[in-house]
């Protein structure tokens, strides 16, 4: 089952999590975090390292470039609209051409009629742009370690909300100190069926796999949920031997 993706709402502006540094840059400085580690029951669990490699102050605007690059990309390009030549009618000369005291007319596909074509309308695009891989995933792993002071690491929620209801999962959230109220991104290690259907009725709630993180998700959370096992595969993805 393929993780969950939430575009933006249209006609709202993106508003990143307050209280967050934005980090952008070139590749090569490692940056080391202690994240706190929960139980499913809410308990402590000691500390976690999320040790990856970010861009550093020189490459300015690397994490919007891919945001924007991704948001682009997302776009289908399928709007259309008919021209004077494509649209139904236009044979027959609406009226004469004098004697009416009417401007002259020659068709009825005109812009200026009702139902007429559309000028300078939108045709099928496509938006996509490109971005290399290594900018891709320094701009990825420099968002995710900005939003390190955001983040708490849980055991495995495999076997977690095997009802597969939402409020199981709203329950689990609570337990571990993490309220629904606010935009929540959890980050699994691999597709979970219960968790992706008891969570994708919660408006506010996000959730990705570990090896399909959503840019626009990490920067738009208030607080990310990360499995132990996802965040091992992000430092070793994005980390220092990356």
């Amino acid at each position: 089952m393929q993780a969950s993706f939430r575009p933006a709402v249209a006609g709202k502006a993106f508003r990143p999590a307050m209280n967050r540094k934005a980090l952008v840059c070139r590749a090569s400085a490692v940056q080391t975090a202690s994240l706190p580690v929960k139980t499913v029951d809410g308990a402590d669990k000691g500390t976690e390292q999320l040790s990856l490699k970010v861009a550093e102050e020189s490459a300015k605007g690397l994490v919007h470039r891919y945001l924007v690059m991704v948001q682009q990309n997302a776009r289908r390009g399928t709007a259309s609209t008919l021209t004077r030549s494509e649209v139904r009618g236009g044979g027959k000369k609406p009226y004469a051409q004098k004697g009416t005291g009417n401007a002259r007319r020659g068709s009825n596909t005109s812009p200026l009629f009702p139902g007429g074509g559309v000028t300078f309308g939108p045709k099928p695009k496509d938006w996509s742009i490109k971005m290399n891989k290594k900018e891709r995933r320094l701009a990825l792993a420099t968002a995710l370690q900005s939003a390190a002071q955001d983040m708490v690491v849980v055991e495995s929620l495999q076997g977690q909300v095997q009802d597969k209801k939402t409020k199981s999962l709203i329950a689990l959230m609570e337990t571990m100190g993490v309220s629904v109220e606010k935009k929540t991104l959890i980050i699994v290690k691999e597709a979970n069926e219960n968790v992706m259907l008891a969570g994708r009725n919660i408006e506010k709630v996000a959730i990705n796999t570990a090896d399909k993180i959503d840019v626009f998700q990490v920067l738009n959370a208030d607080k990310i949920v990360i499995e132990k096992d996802a965040l091992a595969h992000i430092n070793s993805f994005y980390g220092e031997s990356a």
